[in-house]
């Protein structure tokens, strides 16, 4: 079944290539960030990632930049725990920026079962650093604990992402299976403790996701494999469950050791996406909007 899903995803990527080839930036030179799952890219901090480790580390954010692949700063997000973070993602709010980071992985779908950790979503107000050499060390406590179950079931979610249009987060399940789920919660910037009933919109034909995320126009998704890549694009007024209804657009990724990460830039439309393991590349890979964008949602 496996050797069946990379196929058909190695098929997707040869029908449509993107149309730039991708770009290597820098290499991530920080021994402490063995397993990168999560990356989002930074409104106050130009030139900036902010990724974590998979299960097992601590709370750590760190701010890495594409133009040297060192780390600046390492935030400690307090109140917090690493049960099994697998993605974040970042937004702009009223004027604020944020990140939101996903304690949501479950290979053995267990979590919120007995005594198992539910999946947990942690909203933090992004901080600036100042231009240093020095790597700064810093902390903050998060805004909400967001504790959420599906309502279908426990599935092992890789990717999560934020639409400040429509107020809702969206997460997207890893499934073995040619589709994954697709599930929203509303997004409440105001209650720090928070419990929500993930529901299912929609199953898309994207086997074996590993991130996701939406550019800052919330016009544009991105859903990523450890292969390749999927576009999709949303109307006005439309809804995420009727824009992936069409089929996705393939996007066609650089090799990766272990590709569990991606995110769109803050201004252009381009990509990010990194792997896990020490040591791995910062890509980035350009695609054009599409035609039913108009100039002024780009």
């Amino acid at each position: 079944m496996i050797r069946l899903l990379i196929s058909l995803s190695i098929f997707a990527f040869t029908c449509l290539s993107a149309p730039v080839d991708p770009v290597k930036l820098a290499t991530v030179k920080d021994d402490d960030i063995d397993e990168c799952s999560g990356i989002a890219a930074s409104y106050l901090n130009p030139n900036c990632l902010w990724m974590h480790n998979d299960s097992g580390d601590k709370a750590n954010l760190f701010l890495v930049s594409l133009e040297t692949g060192r780390t600046r700063a390492i935030l400690r997000v307090k109140g917090a725990d690493n049960y099994d973070w697998e993605d974040m993602c970042s937004f702009v709010l009223d004027g604020k920026p944020w990140l939101l980071v996903g304690d949501v992985g479950d290979n053995s779908r267990r979590r919120g079962k007995g005594k198992a950790d539910p999946c947990r979503l942690y909203l933090i107000h992004e901080p600036e650093i100042e231009e240093d050499d020095k790597q700064q060390k810093l902390e903050r406590p998060i805004r909400a604990r967001i504790e959420f179950k599906y309502e279908d079931g426990r599935f092992d979610c890789e990717g999560i992402a934020v639409d400040t249009e429509r107020k809702e987060i969206l997460l997207v399940t890893k499934e073995l299976n040619a589709q994954c789920g697709l599930y929203s919660i509303p997004l409440e910037m105001g209650t720090y403790r928070q419990s929500h009933t993930a529901r299912r919109i929609a199953s898309p034909f994207i086997p074996l996701a590993t991130a996701m995320d939406i550019a800052p126009n919330n016009r544009e998704m991105f859903i990523g494999t450890m292969i390749n890549g999927y576009r999709v694009s949303r109307k006005q007024g439309e809804s995420w469950a009727d824009a992936v209804k069409r089929p996705a657009t393939p996007i066609k990724l650089p090799p990766r050791r272990q590709g569990e990460s991606a995110c769109f830039d803050r201004r252009r439309n381009w990509v990010y996406v990194n792997s896990e393991l020490k040591e791995q590349p910062l890509w980035r890979v350009e695609f054009p909007l599409p035609k039913n964008l108009k100039e002024n949602e780009k």
